[in-house]
C-alpha cells in the first residue's frame, strides 16, 4: 500500500512541478505589471526596460558688469592759479601750485583709476574774444604740462572756451573796473574733467 501511494504521488510529481512553475511564472508576471518606480517604465510583461534620468545643466553663474566710467570735475580759479592776465609756469602763484600738486597727488592715488583727463581754459568777457581765446588755451597747456611734471600719466586732452561759457550772470558793465574784475572772477577758471572709475569694482 505504502508503495503504491509513493508511486502515485512520483507520477504525480511533474505535474505539480508544471502547476508550481506555471503559478510562479503568474505571479512574477502580475508583480511585474504593478511595479513602477521613478527609474523605471511600467512593466510589459518580463522586460522592464531603464528610463534614462535627465540631468539638467548647471546654471552658469551670471557674468558681473563692470560700472560705467563717471567723470569728476575740479574747478580751479586762475586768480588763484596766475597772476592777472598771466599763463606760463613762471607766472603760477604759490597757492596754484599747492592746488595743482593736490590735484597731483589725488590723481596718482589709489581711489581712484583714472583713463583719461580733459582740461578746458575759460576767461571772463573782459578784453578781445581771439585774445581771450588763446589765453585760455595757454592757461590750460600750463596746467596740462604741470600735471604731467608732478607724475600724471595719463592721457590729456587741452581745449579753450574762451569767454563763451560764463557762470557769472550779475556782473554790469564794460569797462575794466576793479569791482566789474571782481565780480567776473568765477569766469576766469580752468575746469579739469577726470574720467575714470573706483578700482576693483
Amino acid at each position: 500500500m505504502q508503495t503504491q501511494t509513493m508511486q502515485t504521488q512520483t507520477k504525480n510529481t511533474p505535474t505539480l512541478l508544471a502547476l508550481g512553475a506555471t503559478a510562479l511564472a503568474t505571479l512574477v508576471l502580475v508583480g511585474c505589471g504593478s511595479l513602477h518606480d521613478e527609474r523605471y517604465n511600467w512593466c510589459q510583461g518580463q522586460n522592464c526596460a531603464l528610463t534614462p534620468v535627465v540631468t539638467p545643466a548647471p546654471t552658469p553663474a551670471p557674468v558681473p558688469v563692470p560700472p560705467a566710467p563717471t567723470t569728476r570735475r575740479v574747478n580751479l580759479s586762475t586768480d588763484a592759479l596766475f597772476k592777472f592776465d598771466r599763463s606760463s609756469a613762471a607766472d603760477m602763484l604759490p597757492q596754484g601750485r599747492g592746488e595743482l600738486d593736490a590735484l597731483a597727488r589725488a590723481l596718482q592715488s589709489q581711489e581712484m583709476q583714472v583713463q583719461s583727463l580733459t582740461i578746458t581754459g575759460h576767461t571772463d568777457r573782459l578784453g578781445d574774444e581771439a585774445y581771450n581765446d588763446r589765453l585760455a588755451l595757454r592757461r590750460a597747456n600750463t596746467v596740462r604740462d604741470y600735471l604731467k611734471s608732478a607724475g600724471v600719466r595719463a592721457p590729456m586732452e587741452v581745449q579753450s572756451r574762451g569767454e563763451r561759457e560764463p557762470v557769472t550772470r550779475d556782473c554790469q558793465g564794460t569797462v575794466r573796473a576793479p569791482r566789474l574784475v571782481a565780480c567776473l572772477q568765477p569766469d576766469r577758471r580752468v575746469v579739469v574733467d577726470i574720467l575714470g572709475q573706483a578700482p576693483g569694482k
